[in-house]
């Protein structure tokens, strides 16, 4: 049996893909879930063989859940989208699967015996591979993002990039600051940086990018480099390489 879990915000879209999903004898639906949110926990959880995951999600996309889950041990992945023909073309180029919404039963059976055999040949790390190569090219024309989905001791927080004081560098990691809490998400501070509004966030640092609206002051200190004082108190050092602040402050 392939264990699968159905991922999408429409309740009628959950109950019709669900009641189809449970005629196919292979296939056991494990769970449902409404969100994005919500299937971040569900499938690392659940851990399911397969996953239909609707990508126009509201505030959590389908993407944005895929970005947030281990690509080592990700389940096979079937794309349930509306996008016209065009523009799920990006999946066929990576060998991807969808199906289109309203769902077809015929295509519906299609995508299961695909899916099916992917699992029996133990495919799985290939299927990751193109997927991870699917969402790095995504990433380089990725538009600005509102908010950052962190998981942080088993919990997941959503974190709006207007509240975040400053990101520091921490290996192959960053660390977003905020007036509450500290959150580490693997990433690199160039990928960050492109995902941030340049009037907004300014990087002062290889390892430090600032938000202007929690900056209070900048200070001369040594060897042409400067101290950027925050609004909570704290200090960051800016290199004399990064002066473009200065300017805009």
């Amino acid at each position: 049996m392939i264990r699968t879990l159905v991922v999408d915000d429409e309740e009628h879209a959950r109950d019709r893909l669900s009641y189809m999903l449970k005629g196919e004898e292979s296939i056991e639906v494990v769970g449902v879930s409404k969100n994005g949110l919500e299937a971040i926990k569900d499938i690392d959880t659940l851990k399911p063989d397969l996953v239909f995951l609707d990508i126009e999600m509201p505030e959590i996309n389908g993407f944005d859940v895929l970005s947030n889950l281990d690509l080592n041990i990700l389940p096979i992945v079937v794309f349930v989208t509306a996008f016209s023909e065009y523009a799920v073309k990006a999946f066929e180029v990576n060998a991807l699967d969808y199906i289109h919404k309203p769902f077809d039963k015929e295509r519906l059976a299609k995508t299961i015996e695909r899916a099916s055999k992917t699992l029996s040949e133990k495919q799985g790390k290939v299927f990751s591979n193109k997927l991870q190569e699917f969402l790095k090219e995504r990433e380089k024309t990725s538009e600005l993002v509102e908010r950052f989905i962190l998981k942080s001791n088993g919990s997941i927080y959503l974190v709006k990039t207007i509240d975040i004081l400053w990101v520091e560098a921490s290996g192959n990691y960053v660390n977003f600051i905020t007036e509450k809490k500290k959150h580490l998400m693997r990433s690199t501070m160039s990928g960050i940086l492109k995902k941030l509004d340049s009037n907004l966030f300014y990087q002062i640092h290889r390892s430090t990018i600032v938000n202007l609206d929690y900056v209070d002051r900048i200070e001369e200190w040594s060897y042409g480099d400067y101290k950027v004082i925050m609004k909570n108190g704290e200090e960051l050092k800016m290199s004399r390489n990064y002066k473009e602040l200065i300017r805009n402050f």
